[in-house]
């Protein structure tokens, strides 16, 4: 459930009044009748007697449960068509049941694609074997305990499979599943563990330049399958409300269309998947996700609004309290020509300039707002972009020169970092202009030229002009990029000790510079749930009849996402709805965790 239709149809004040209209957004899913006022106020949403407490956007707004004009019934409804919501609609409808799938805006959501997986047909052909218990001890490890291992587990054990169901159904409309096999190098080798296991839909056959790969392909069999198997769609509706019986069963969900009010009621679950809150900055306030505070951009965020979320929680839901902060987020959000950096820091709110540049995660020269180079600047994305959220301004300048095409080859990086395309890698079109390119003249084209015409780099035929134009501190900025490059004809760095490969000089011209801050893609905590996808109380009791599936869950992410890890948050939506759908129709997961089973309340 995305976009942003109906901003004008509610108020609700949640905040400074800069960002309120995307708070209102959220005010459209309420709760049902029988929701309990003792499930809200467990939750901190108050009461009408408390009318002095802050407000918060997990408030309940009023039923519309009075102003039904018409129901309709199904087995299933799923709200939100992303990914998550997509692949649970088809598996329920493949498996036979009755399946209405809300969307809030006029199409599916075709965005990402790659699919992080183990043990998937596709792997075990090419002889890929990767230890699935290291994967989760490294994933448990890297949430810092605060994560649900169980729903890792399960994952882990589970998402193979999934790529093998994937891979049929594509094949089904003529398309097919790859798997990336080239892997990011590492110095010294093998210090991070980085498994071939990003899998891509693509329309076979494979061209030399770009090709069209993905979700925006997959999204689109994925429909068509789905509507061959009796699944029905509903666009440009908005999912109000849930409804509950006595029990607190949930029993349907109320949706907006047109103005009217549709209760659409439910024989087995409403599945929540709605993509996060990443377009809502009050819920990142309010939730401890301030990373947003320091993106640029939020480009594919910003139709998410934290609906299931909130319906879930004044269902009686518990919310994942571990979330501080975590954000899949990109080192490649522009800030160009403007004196106030793009809106970030603690007192913006980021988001205000959509301008990406997208070779920003390779490891060039990395300067601060002081002119001083201050880290190692080859890193995944989370690291290089906290990195820089420590840095006076919480922003950064990257730095290079004429020679920046073989630089960027001898750089060898990888998965959605790449810009040299590799035989065995994916070679895509992605975002509309953005593809591996082959040769100098490419990159040259593609990158160069157009990025400094729309102002995203700057440009110098000398290094002083370039950090005049940077307007840097002119003495400290030239004696970094001078020990820089001294450390570069070395070969070695002493300083922070980069890869020697990865160390190459800024001395030839003309000379480049890009000033960069992150760029947010989604939120990755939401509610608890068990192993069947199910949101839990905070008794850890079931709220049967509701499934909350992709980014509407929570415990599988905690602190930043995994960036070594390629495809790991597309496919744990997936994944989740996938075995979700399964979970409704009695149907035994591919493979049984008993661990998982047993981790929860009977």
């Amino acid at each position: 459930m995305k976009g942003m239709d109906h901003l004008s149809r509610r108020g609700f004040l949640t905040g400074a009044a800069a960002t309120g209209a995307l708070a209102a957004m959220g005010a459209l899913a309420g709760c049902s009748p029988k929701a309990s006022a003792e499930a809200t106020q467990e939750n901190g949403a108050g009461s009408a007697a408390e009318g002095a407490k802050t407000a918060s956007v997990f408030d309940q707004p009023e039923s519309v449960a009075s102003q039904v004009k018409e129901t309709k019934d199904y087995d299933v409804v799923v709200v939100g068509g992303g990914n998550s919501g997509v692949v649970g609609a088809l598996e329920l409808a493949q498996l036979g049941a009755k399946v209405l799938l809300v969307e809030q805006t006029t199409a599916c959501t075709k965005y990402a694609g790659d699919i992080d997986a183990l043990d998937s047909q596709i792997q075990k052909d090419q002889g890929i074997d990767i230890d699935k218990e290291w994967v989760i001890k490294d994933l448990v490890r890297y949430g810092q305990g605060k994560v649900d291992e169980n729903l890792i587990r399960q994952w882990a054990y589970n998402a193979g499979a999934f790529i093998d169901w994937y891979q049929e159904n594509m094949q089904k409309k003529g398309l097919d599943v790859m798997v990336d096999t080239v892997c990011k190098k590492f110095s010294p080798e093998g210090i991070w563990y980085s498994p071939a296991s990003v899998h891509t839909a693509y329309q076979p056959p494979l061209k030399e330049t770009a090709n069209s790969m993905g979700s925006e392909i997959a999204i689109p069999a994925m429909l068509e399958l789905y509507e061959e198997a009796g699944g029905e769609v509903m666009y440009k509706t908005t999912a109000v409300e849930l409804v509950q019986d006595e029990s607190g069963k949930v029993t349907g969900v109320i949706v907006e269309q047109d103005g009217a009010y549709l209760q659409l009621n439910t024989s087995k679950a409403v599945m929540l998947a709605t993509g996060g809150f990443g377009g809502n900055k009050d819920m990142m306030d309010e939730m401890g996700v301030l990373s947003h505070k320091f993106c640029s951009c939020h480009i594919g965020a910003e139709n998410s609004h934290g609906d299931g979320i909130r319906m879930a929680v004044w269902a009686g839901a518990d919310r994942d309290y571990a979330c501080e902060g975590t954000c899949n987020i990109f080192d490649r959000g522009c800030i160009t020509g403007d004196d106030e950096n793009g809106d970030i820091g603690l007192d913006g709110q980021g988001g205000a300039n959509p301008k990406l540049w997208w070779p920003g995660s390779q490891p060039f020269l990395r300067l601060n707002a002081l002119g001083k180079r201050y880290c190692n600047e080859d890193g995944p994305y989370d690291i290089a972009f906290n990195q820089a959220c420590m840095q006076p301004g919480h922003y950064w300048w990257q730095v290079f020169d004429a020679s920046s095409w073989e630089d960027v080859v001898s750089f060898g990086t990888t998965i959605c970092s790449r810009v040299v395309a590799e035989e065995g890698a994916k070679n895509c079109l992605l975002l509309g202009q953005y593809y591996p390119c082959t040769n100098a003249e490419e990159w040259q084209s593609v990158f160069i030229d157009p990025n400094v015409e729309n102002g995203v780099l700057i440009k110098a035929d000398t290094i002083e002009e370039l950090v005049d134009q940077m307007g840097l501190p002119k003495e400290a900025a030239l004696a970094s990029i001078k020990r820089y490059n001294e450390l570069a004809d070395k070969g070695v760095d002493e300083d922070f000790h980069k890869a020697p490969f990865r160390l190459t000089a800024v001395d030839e011209g003309p000379f480049y510079a890009c000033k960069l801050a992150g760029w947010l893609l989604s939120t990755m905590s939401g509610v608890r749930v068990d192993y069947t996808y199910t949101p839990l109380t905070p008794e850890g009791d079931r709220i049967e009849g509701l499934k909350c599936v992709g980014l509407d869950h929570g415990g599988f992410f905690n602190g930043m996402y995994a960036q070594y890890y390629g495809g790991l948050n597309m496919s744990h939506n997936v994944v989740s709805s996938w075995l979700a759908a399964m979970d409704l129709m009695g149907k035994e997961y591919p493979v049984p965790v008993l661990s998982a089973a047993n981790a929860y309340k009977a």
